[in-house]
């Protein structure tokens, strides 16, 4: 997954293995709707008329995801979740847009993305092509749907998991028709609000503990920001689909901020497991889980951090067992 909007966050210097080195900039929010020129209640289709997309010149597919076997939002920005979307008992056209929820309350829903369907073929072109690889559930030739190749559209990239959706009538109609070309069908009945709580809310450093997508959105919170970047610690790294785990620590000037942003750039942080890892299974990031161990004050001589890191080695078992080499 390619870091939404940390190209502007964070400038790679060095991608040395051994002497990664990310320089902290301003954070800024990516090119797209400016969330604090946004009305407490806004249209959806007014919302994307206003990024440029004419509601009338194509089909726009709403659709409410509530699939509790996926956690999606872990998914943001993947193959997968464009996988997961792909194979669809009605056919959308070519050129046309589709928005995704993801229903976290009762008629509602929160923004996971945008796509346009490039091409529309059937389950035994997609698997014979090899479009299929990655997916949550198996897709055989014999699947008696279309099958959607989608590309993000990087729309509203800014309000992924902060726009809210009202979803009126029945939660089972989950796909539901905004517009076709020359009809508005839905104008004025999808309301959406920005979320005033962060999409991935910082509430204390005891405890945090963040999958990489939701690392990657925490990064731009100014709460995150701050909290991380006054403390030292040790931390690990699960990888959550073999159990596997990487025991690190932070003793630079950034403390936790510096190397958490690290990995939320680079996907391995500069570590030769890690790197190896993601060359034999790309996007395998995805799965990996960062939680705080220890926090330490930001003045603690890196003696004494390194000291911390080898007894939680030890503890944990991460030279036996896990990823780390020393």
């Amino acid at each position: 997954m390619s870091p939404r909007g940390l190209k502007s966050a964070f400038e790679i210097s060095d991608l040395h293995p051994k002497t990664l080195k990310v320089q902290l900039l301003h954070i800024e929010v990516p090119t797209g709707l400016t969330i604090r020129g946004m009305d407490t209640k806004h249209d959806l289709l007014a919302l994307l008329a206003d990024q440029g997309v004419i509601p009338t010149d194509q089909q726009i597919t709403l659709m409410r995801h509530k699939d509790r076997r996926y956690p999606l939002e872990k998914y943001i920005g993947t193959r997968a979740l464009n996988l997961y979307q792909a194979m669809q008992p009605r056919a959308m056209p070519e050129g046309s847009l589709l928005i995704s929820v993801y229903g976290n309350r009762p008629g509602h829903g929160i923004l996971l993305g945008a796509w346009r369907v490039n091409r529309l073929m059937s389950a035994a072109d997609a698997v014979a092509e090899g479009l299929t690889q990655g997916s949550f559930e198996p897709l055989t030739p014999d699947w008696p749907g279309y099958f959607h190749d989608l590309q993000e559209a990087r729309l509203l990239d800014d309000l992924v998991l902060k726009l809210e959706v009202e979803w009126p009538g029945r939660e089972l109609s989950w796909r539901r028709i905004l517009s076709r070309p020359r009809k508005l069908t839905q104008h004025g009945k999808y309301q959406v609000s920005v979320r005033k709580d962060p999409a991935v809310p910082f509430i204390s450093l005891l405890g945090a503990s963040l999958v990489m997508a939701e690392l990657r959105i925490a990064l731009r919170e100014p709460s995150w920001q701050q909290g991380l970047s006054q403390v030292r610690g040790i931390y690990v790294i699960t990888d959550e689909r073999d159990g596997h785990q990487y025991i690190g620590s932070a003793s630079g000037t950034q403390g936790i901020l510096s190397r958490w942003s690290n990995y939320a750039a680079s996907g391995h942080g500069g570590n030769k497991r890690l790197i190896d890892l993601l060359e034999r299974t790309p996007g395998r990031e995805l799965d990996f889980r960062f939680t705080l161990l220890e926090t330490l004050p930001a003045d603690t001589p890196r003696a004494e951090v390194l000291k911390r890191e080898s007894y939680w080695k030890v503890a944990l078992g991460s030279r036996a067992f896990g990823l780390n080499l020393n």
